[in-house]
């Protein structure tokens, strides 16, 4: 049976949740997993007291049937005991919510009442005034009933919210006790319960995944937030695997951040390229900026000199002063020719990104700075055309652009139609991934 919503105007919520009828399906199932346990020790202690055992391991086998049988035996207890403590609990709980159920009804219909008595007092008005000072001191007797109405139902409420904390209390305690027996849980049991118990987790995980998201989209247009995204994917990637391994979440969640974590890792990739190919580029341009700049200044010296020999020779020939002269001018030429080539290369390397419209902008969702870094390296490719390296490096700073858009894209719609199907849908598809839901090791 559902419980009410609105507990006013005795409380805010419900002071007495649970659901009975759950707790008797658990106690069914925990019935069951008892019989069976009890046949299969029977079985076990059958095995290790039988006659027909022979040969090598023979008593090695019988002793570890019976270990193995006193264990089960143990845990048959242990189910057998806590189905009856939680049989007990669910029917006092349903005991206890009934006079809760109560108490809000009488106490919802003294408050109509209460309502319905200071309304007539005030559409009453000036007849009110005119009544006698005897009138005036006594007291409505509806009133004064509804009121007394109201303050008894609060105060069974209160006995039942009292009772319901030490019942609850009272079989919690009498279930760890029967849990602590001789039969020790293993590690990976402890890890289980952890993270059971450790409810900051689904938290943090829904927290950390909707800033994933928002940063997510953000990196469309900002694809250095990437890195802040993947580390947020990675860490409720990281919850999810532990909830689903320990039967506490859905392998379907985990799936869904994998496939979030490929994708958010191969749009932060593909902007590391495309930086890399740009620097690639400029280096190369500048190598070749310099050769020609170098080349161009050798050809202009080599013309001069050559015009300045012919002078020379016109004039009767060449003295030692002369040609000294003439080997310090081509030192000098060969200087400046190399400092022009590295002037080249400077201009390149230095160059400020080019400037994109806004047009060329839309074309990386918005991203300026990557649109600039993708431009100049096309610019490098058009300024040199022969050159295969800035060429190839163009074609794949392209590619890597369209990979960047189409990462974050994926990645922010995946992520946000998995919300989208949790908070928009009927509880069905949490049911779909409910069932991808199964502990490791888990033996029942």
């Amino acid at each position: 049976m559902a419980r009410p919503k609105d507990w006013q105007p005795l409380r805010e919520s419900d002071p007495v949740p649970g659901n009975p009828a759950a707790i008797r399906e658990q106690v069914k199932h925990m019935k069951k997993i008892a019989a069976y346990l009890r046949t299969q020790a029977a079985a076990l202690t059958a095995m290790a007291d039988a006659d027909n055992l022979t040969g090598k391991y023979a008593d090695e086998l019988s002793e570890k049937a019976r270990g193995l049988g006193r264990k089960l035996d143990l845990a048959e207890d242990r189910y057998r005991e806590v189905k009856g403590h939680l049989s007990n609990w669910a029917d006092e709980l349903e005991d206890l919510q009934k006079t809760a159920d109560r108490a809000l009804t009488d106490a919802q219909d003294a408050q109509r009442r209460i309502g319905s008595r200071s309304t007539s007092e005030e559409q009453d008005g000036p007849e009110g005034a005119k009544s006698s000072e005897k009138d005036e001191v006594e007291q409505d007797p509806l009133l004064e009933q509804a009121q007394e109405d109201l303050a008894e139902a609060r105060k069974r409420l209160n006995s039942a919210e009292i009772a319901y904390h030490e019942r609850s209390g009272h079989f919690a305690s009498k279930i760890r006790s029967s849990i602590d027996d001789d039969m020790k849980d293993s590690w990976w049991n402890d890890v289980k319960a952890w993270v059971a118990d450790a409810d900051w987790l689904d938290s943090f995980a829904e927290g950390a995944s909707w800033a994933a998201t928002a940063v997510g989209a953000l990196a469309i247009v900002f694809p250095a937030l990437g890195v802040i995204a993947l580390v947020l994917t990675v860490a409720v990637a990281a919850i999810h695997i532990a909830q689903a391994a320990t039967g506490n979440g859905s392998w379907f969640d985990v799936l869904m951040d994998l496939g979030a974590l490929k994708l958010a890792r191969n749009g932060i990739k593909a902007a590391k390229a495309i930086k890399a190919l740009q620097n690639s580029s400029r280096k190369t341009a500048a190598g070749l900026a310099k050769e020609k700049s170098t080349a161009q200044a050798a050809r202009s010296n080599a013309k001069a000199r050559s015009k300045a020999g012919k002078s020379e020779r016109k004039k009767g020939g060449t003295s030692r002063k002369t040609r000294e002269n003439a080997r310090a001018r081509r030192l000098r030429m060969e200087g400046e020719n190399r400092a022009a080539g590295k002037r080249s290369a400077e201009v390149v390397r230095d160059s400020e990104l080019p400037q994109v419209t806004v047009k060329e902008s839309a074309g990386t969702v918005g991203d300026k700075a990557l649109a600039r870094q993708v431009k100049d390296v096309v610019r490098w490719r058009d300024t040199y055309p022969g050159n295969a390296e800035l060429a190839s490096n163009a074609n794949q700073a392209l590619r890597h652009q369209k990979v960047v858009q189409g990462s974050w894209g994926a990645s922010t719609i995946l992520d946000a139609g998995d919300k989208g199907g949790d908070a928009l849908t009927s509880d069905g598809y949490s049911r779909s991934k409910d069932r991808m839901t199964a502990p490791i090791g888990s033996q029942w």
